[in-house]
């Protein structure tokens, strides 16, 4: 009789019993792949076998930022050793990986996801301006570039965090909608849990059911960086400051082993606690690392503690740095493999463990039908006009994207989000628009400074917005200008179809503006005050977000008084009737320090004795400008060309030019005359080429004139130019610089506000 050792026979067993249970397994995974797997149904499960040959085992992602992205490399080295986990539980950047993660996803496909997002973008909630409807471009056309504050019963001054999460919610849910659907965060692929922090109580909250992707966005909620996310009646913050290495939350949900990874920030050591920006980080620290040392503390014998050798060369906003963390966070599991090797499983085991769960994804969902949950200032009506996604047909993500950033674009809205739900056994989509925190009435400012050598300009704007007109968006606002050009401008804002397409507008304003008369050596000899008043009715209508059609009447009347020079010479009054035709289109990303976009303006203006105007005449005027960036270089061109049909223009109806970007070597309005215009070629090098207050170095030529005769224009044309640094700031933009001509010194400037866009509160 053949002889084998007692140890083989246990050994042979073992192996036959193995293979016997995997095939097993096998048989019920592929029986209910081929007869269970629904189509985005409401019935569908997650049916995984019960863990009770080895301990469970519950992964913990620790909080810490961008320092996160060390958990991918442990991810990586845990796959390459087959190691399993049966639940995640995660805290701020550790729930986003641990969210994607209990989605079914490995590290390779979670390191392409990460990689591919733009963070500098998604933390951006601002529509990107050549999105933007005319009306919100309007705010540019006046200078209301300052923030908005909120006024009034039930409104807030300011936004609870700098950042909604508009773009970054999307993000993190058309991700994991493409995987799984489901509001029971123990029927994913993996049981999952967030971790966030109830900002009024101060107490944990672990978030197991809901959307994920707003677990996710609740457990990164920064104080005072992003809003709050409103659940169950609390208010949700961070997690990190209760429990930024949720060790207790895995053992809660089962787990009988935890292998806990810590990224969070260490604290700063004496002297580098040297401003009050490094006292506040070094206080939210002490909270951090509190919790996380009680948790480690915790760890009981079979557990295993990663901490990634990060130090300083990754902080917590360093977002372009994942290929430099991935390596720090493998190496951090390879110097812990021994500890690990116990969990490992078999080849044919962990490839039974990942079958199940690819198995509980349920893939894209199917749009049967879509609701809207609307509770922002617009009717449902014109929220609905915006949706372009349709029922019966796989969820198009880029489809859905444009919806929501064309709902969001509308102004005053904190957030518009999707989310896949259930109904009557169907699967579908519901889009949910939240209300701005502000409120519907607004303050408004704007700020004009030039400070030149020869000379100082300044007006201050103040004004009252009022957004709870009707809901279609009607809006009333009151502007009131001090400084050189004092005035007020009122304007009634109506759409007309709940596609806001078509739109009535009203406005009413007085103002005072000062016209200089120069030298030939740029001194002023002589200044006339203008003072008008008026107001137009105009029909507008829109052209997908791109161009803006205006028809209109004006009617106003005004006078003028000599303020410098001879006294004795008197101006008469005057009145104005005219009716005129605008076309813009505008799509500049910005129009203080454009980067890209074009901006063009053609308007006709005929003014008529029987309307009420004192002469007849005819004007043109047309405007382009045009921005283009390569890397850190952007190249900008543009020209105006304004022109009197008639040889009789009275002093009030004459065009004016000078001033930074408008003959940049002459005073603003010191060149007068019935017809004007200009070209300009610009280079700006952008030294900053991301940041809160990135800066840029420039330069332009421009060659033009204001003359009698339209010939003359470019005929007996000046040459111009400037050199310039542009900064903008969270106020407005800044620039400083020179500006030189062909026949004068040079002129030497700091100009505070737009540079673009209407220069006054009245007609010119």
């Amino acid at each position: 009789m053949l002889a084998i050792p007692l140890e083989q026979i246990r050994l042979m067993s073992k192996t036959i019993c193995c293979q016997i249970r995997y095939l097993l397994s096998f048989v019920f995974v592929v029986s209910f792949t081929v007869y269970s797997a629904p189509s985005g149904a409401a019935d569908f499960q997650c049916i995984r076998s019960e863990v009770s040959d080895r301990p469970k085992i519950g992964l913990v992602l620790g909080g810490g930022g961008a320092r996160g992205y060390a958990h991918v490399g442990v991810l990586k080295k845990l796959e390459e050793m087959r190691i399993p986990y049966d639940y995640i539980t995660g805290t701020s950047m550790g729930s986003i990986v641990g969210g994607f993660l209990a989605t079914g996803m490995e590290s390779e496909e979670l390191a392409q996801v990460v990689r591919d997002a733009d963070w500098d973008d998604l933390f951006k909630d601002k529509t990107d301006r050549e999105d933007l409807p005319f009306r919100r471009k309007a705010d540019d056309d006046l200078g209301l570039y300052g923030p908005k504050l909120g006024i009034g019963k039930d409104s807030n001054l300011l936004p609870k965090g700098m950042v909604s999460g508009q773009k970054i919610i999307f993000m993190f849910e058309s991700v994991a909608s493409q995987r799984v659907n489901t509001t029971d965060f123990d029927q994913l692929p993996i049981p999952y849990r967030a971790i966030a922090t109830d900002i009024v109580t101060g107490e944990m909250v672990v978030i197991g059911n809901g959307e994920v992707s707003m677990a996710m966005r609740a457990s990164m909620a920064v104080p005072g960086v992003f809003h709050p996310v409103r659940r169950e009646g609390a208010l949700l913050v961070d997690g990190g400051l209760v429990r930024n290495l949720p060790v207790d939350v895995a053992k809660d949900m089962g787990a009988d082993v935890v292998i806990a990874v810590d990224v969070g920030t260490k604290l700063a050591g004496k002297d580098e606690i040297n401003s009050a920006l490094a006292i506040v980080y070094q206080m939210s620290g002490l909270l951090t690392v509190s919790n996380t040392n009680t948790q480690i503390e915790a760890l009981g014998d079979g557990d295993v503690l990663i901490s990634p050798d990060i130090g300083d060369k990754i902080t917590s906003a360093d977002f372009s740095k994942l290929d430099e963390a991935i390596p720090l966070g493998y190496a951090a599991t390879e110097a812990v493999q021994s500890q690990l090797e116990q969990y490992s499983l078999s080849e044919s085991e962990y490839l039974l463990w990942r079958q199940q769960i690819d198995n509980c994804v349920d893939g894209p969902p199917q749009v049967h039908f879509v609701s809207l949950d609307n509770q922002s200032r617009f009717s449902d009506e014109v929220i609905s006009e915006l949706i372009t996604i349709k029922p019966g047909e796989i969820l198009d993500l880029e489809e859905l994207d444009q919806d929501l950033r064309q709902i969001y674009a509308l102004g005053f809205i904190r957030q518009a989000r999707y989310s896949v739900v259930e109904q009557d056994d169907l699967q579908g989509i519901e889009i949910t628009v939240l209300p701005d925190d502000r409120g519907t009435h607004f303050i408004e400012t704007g700020v004009d400074l030039t400070f030149t050598a020869r000379g100082t300009a300044f007006n201050l704007r103040g004004g009252y917005l009022n957004t709870a007109l009707d809901d279609r968006g009607s809006e009333f606002r009151a502007v009131v200008q001090v400084g050189e050009s004092a005035g007020i401008f009122l304007d009634y804002f109506r759409p007309l179809d709940d596609a806001l397409k078509y739109s009535f507008e009203p406005t009413a304003y007085f103002f005072e503006r000062p016209l200089y008369i120069y030298d030939s050596n740029g001194d002023a000899r002589g200044e006339i005050e203008l003072d008008e008043w008026g107001g137009s009715l105009a029909l507008g209508r829109e052209f997908e977000r791109h161009a803006k059609f205006t028809l209109g009447y004006s009617r106003y009347a005004g006078n003028m008084d000599v303020v410098v020079g001879d006294p004795t010479i008197k101006i008469p009054s005057f009145n104005g009737g005219e009716i005129f035709a605008e076309l813009k289109y505008d799509r500049l990303d910005d129009r203080f320090l454009p980067s890209s976009g074009v901006y063009s303006r053609l308007k006709y203006t005929d003014s008529i004795k029987d309307l009420g105007a004192d002469s007849e005449f005819d004007q043109i005027e047309f405007t382009i400008f045009g921005s283009h960036t390569f890397g850190y270089h952007n190249f900008i061109w543009g020209g105006q060309y304004n022109t009197s049909l008639d040889d009789d223009v009275p002093i009030y109806g004459l065009f004016s030019g000078g001033g930074f970007f408008n003959m940049s070597g002459y005073e603003p309005n010191s060149l007068i005359g019935p017809h004007f215009g200009s070209v300009l070629l610009g280079y700006r090098y952008q030294v900053a080429k991301s940041g809160l207050l990135p800066g840029y170095l420039g330069m332009t030529v421009e060659y033009g004139n204001a003359t009698e005769n339209r010939s003359d224009i470019f005929a007996d044309g000046l040459l111009n130019g400037s050199a310039y640094f542009g900064y903008k700031t969270p106020l407005g933009p800044i620039y400083v610089g020179i500006g030189w001509s062909e026949d004068r010194s040079a002129l030497y400037f700091l100009r505070f506000g737009t540079i673009t866009g209407t220069r006054s509160l009245g007609r010119r």
